[in-house]
């Protein structure tokens, strides 16, 4: 069992943000009758390749090959081939309760706090009626695949911010009750509306009243509504090869634009105890956000926010962020900006994430004071989502 590395005590870490990759049949399944014959499938092409499908097309994020690489941490090879199949490429351990915790034995962590794969794309979807009703779907579903977990495996909702307000607060509700400890949307919709906006106060009162986390977490944002199409070549649709290698670096680019809209509106004076958490998207730049908005808060320009407060005061009271066990220059910035604000998360099984996380986590810790470590490895996240002992 792997509880220690370079003389770091890693045993009962709690990742924050591990996922699940659905069962391909997992719409058709669990979403109403009336909607299961538009549910997103793995579909193949004439070139026995795979691909994603919704509403009967083809999905842009889920070019022919993707579904094949979406579980494969620590792979070389994650070219496009037909032998690469989304079962074929996903370890048991994303797939199966039992075999999860068995690897998480194996890493010396406690719990996993899960998050969907194929579902993180449902936000493709212009037909908000449909989006909601998968995401009502894998709600269903994740929490039936954690209930015989023993609490290790933490199911969290996802919501969709382009169902009305209202009905989306209703499914976090119905979620919470069965069993998900938190709910989470994406940071963009089809509205092109802030999440920070009055408009959704009936989801955030919800969540306020439930005393969950509300978490925004990214994915590969449509080509119409992403932030990084300035050049040329990565304004065509369809183009991934160009684009992937953008997203995955500049991730945090759209995940600041929709955090920085919470604090533009005022939310967190509106709801002075809702919690809010910032996932994958990396955390050393928390440090120069906090600096750049208080700036911008005591000069004239912050005078056309909603603000009562600085930004600072906000995210020390009410926010929380997670760091990739792989930043380095992160330790400083948990120092600075306090070490109660901060999670870790593996991404297991994505490829995007290194697989060799733990022995990374405990380099990105060793610097910390033992409190500090604790904090970071288990007890915040805990804490947020009231996990137990």
């Amino acid at each position: 069992m792997a509880t220690q590395h370079n003389g770091v005590q890693l045993q009962g870490a709690i990742d924050a943000d591990g996922h699940i990759l659905e069962p391909p049949d997992l719409w058709e399944t669990y979403l109403e009758p009336k909607y299961r014959d538009r549910a997103m499938r793995i579909r193949v092409n004439g070139n026995g390749l795979e691909y994603m499908e919704m509403d009967g097309k083809p999905m842009w994020v889920g070019y022919p090959g993707f579904p094949g690489s979406l579980g494969g941490m620590g792979e070389t090879n994650l070219s496009p081939r037909p032998e690469l199949t989304y079962i074929k490429g996903s370890p048991a351990a994303a797939m199966e309760a039992k075999a999860r915790l068995a690897y998480m034995d194996s890493k010396g962590i406690a719990k996993s706090v899960l998050y969907p794969t194929l579902g993180l794309f449902l936000g493709e979807s212009k037909d908000a009626e449909l989006y909601a009703a998968h995401c009502r779907a894998y709600n269903r579903w994740i929490v039936d695949f954690c209930s015989d977990s023993g609490g290790r495996l933490i199911p969290i909702a996802q919501v969709s911010l382009d169902d009305d307000p209202t009905d989306a607060a209703r499914e976090l509700e119905r979620a919470v009750k069965a069993g998900a400890k938190g709910g989470f949307f994406l940071p963009f919709n089809w509205q092109k509306k802030s999440p920070g906006h009055p408009d959704f106060n009936p989801l955030w009162a919800k969540a306020q009243e439930l005393d969950i986390p509300l978490a925004i977490h990214p994915t590969a944002d449509p080509p119409e509504l992403d932030v990084h199409k300035r050049f040329s070549e990565l304004a065509q649709e369809g183009d991934l090869f160009n684009f992937t290698w953008y997203m995955d670096v500049l991730v945090a680019q759209g995940m600041m634009q929709s955090f920085v809209s919470l604090f533009h509106y005022g939310l967190f004076d509106r709801f002075p105890t809702v919690k809010m958490v910032v996932l994958e998207s990396q955390a050393g730049w928390i440090g120069y956000l906090l600096d750049r908005m208080d700036a911008v808060f005591r000069v004239p320009i912050g005078k056309t926010t909603k603000m009562k407060e600085s930004p600072s005061t906000y995210f020390q009271r009410q926010c929380w962020i997670s760091a990739d066990p792989d930043e380095k220059a992160v330790s400083p910035v948990i120092n600075f900006v306090g070490s109660d604000r901060f999670f870790w998360a593996s991404d297991f099984p994505h490829p995007d994430h290194i697989g060799h996380y733990m022995e990374a986590l405990a380099e990105m810790v060793e610097p910390l004071p033992e409190t500090a470590r604790q904090q970071v490895l288990w007890k915040n996240v805990s804490e947020v989502y009231k996990l137990g002992e």
